[in-house]
């Protein structure tokens, strides 16, 4: 099952999430982070510092290179395509390819049966790579952090999904909505999982992930959550999840 982690919202953990979900995975079977963000963060998240001449996202999307030629192995059993800021690129590489927005579910389908599970971290941005990986993409999980302001761009994100599902990819699923960075306690986030249950009618709101310095530090040590912490709170609502995901691979 291929999973992408969108929204077009910077800061609402995606990549924290991929990291997180994807070291959860790599406990139960194979799994593959494809990083499609310029910024690179899912690869120095995981450990990984880039050689010179290291193949990554990039180079398979524009055909440099096969999937299989450029997947890294990191610790924890997670395989990675990297990314860097090459894939800034992508968009104007690609602008008058025919097949432009199925670049990455080309690539991928070489590997594809290799893994149980994989996730791709989208950039903060509904341009060419992220609808690249929509169209690569079985289910949709997006993250949204607890602040009444975030709601607002989840409209625009939906109305876009139901886009990509028209015309490039039917079959896309969105496996549910991430509340990230929450204050559990507080009277706003438990206002805004109200209206989050409310109106996103037929989509599957998980329980929220707690806003915690575990995950900053997590990030810097290149390991996923539960391998930094066993603090329940914090690790749980990524089990759900990806429990989840392990039910719909199946």
């Amino acid at each position: 099952m291929i999973t992408a982690i969108a929204n077009q919202k910077g800061g609402v953990a995606k990549t924290t999430s991929t990291i997180a979900l994807a070291g959860l995975l790599a406990e139960e079977g194979t799994c593959l982070a494809v990083d499609l963000d310029p910024q690179g963060n899912l690869t120095m998240g995981l450990g990984i510092e880039l050689e010179e001449g290291q193949l990554t996202t990039y180079d398979v999307m524009t055909g440099r290179a096969t999937a299989s030629e450029a997947i890294i192995e990191t610790l924890y059993d997670i395989d990675l395509l990297a990314g860097d800021i090459t894939l800034a690129k992508i968009e104007k590489e690609l602008q008058d390819h025919p097949d432009r927005f199925y670049a990455l579910r080309k690539s991928l389908d070489e590997v594809a049966e290799d893994y149980e599970q994989i996730l791709i971290d989208c950039p903060p941005s509904l341009g060419m790579l992220t609808i690249n990986a929509f169209a690569a993409a079985d289910t949709l999980l997006i993250p949204v952090q607890c602040q009444f302001f975030a709601l607002k761009g989840l409209e625009g994100l939906l109305e876009t999904i139901e886009s990509v599902k028209s015309r490039i990819n039917p079959d896309l699923q969105v496996l549910g909505v991430l509340p990230t960075m929450a204050e559990p306690n507080t009277v706003i986030t438990q206002d805004i999982m109200k209206i989050l249950r409310s109106q996103l009618d037929g989509i599957r709101v998980f329980n929220p992930v707690p806003k915690s310095v575990k995950f900053p530090a997590s990030n810097m040590a290149g390991e996923p959550i539960h391998r930094h912490t066993r603090e329940y709170r914090v690790v749980q609502p990524y089990r759900e999840v990806a429990r989840e995901m392990q039910i719909l691979a199946e």
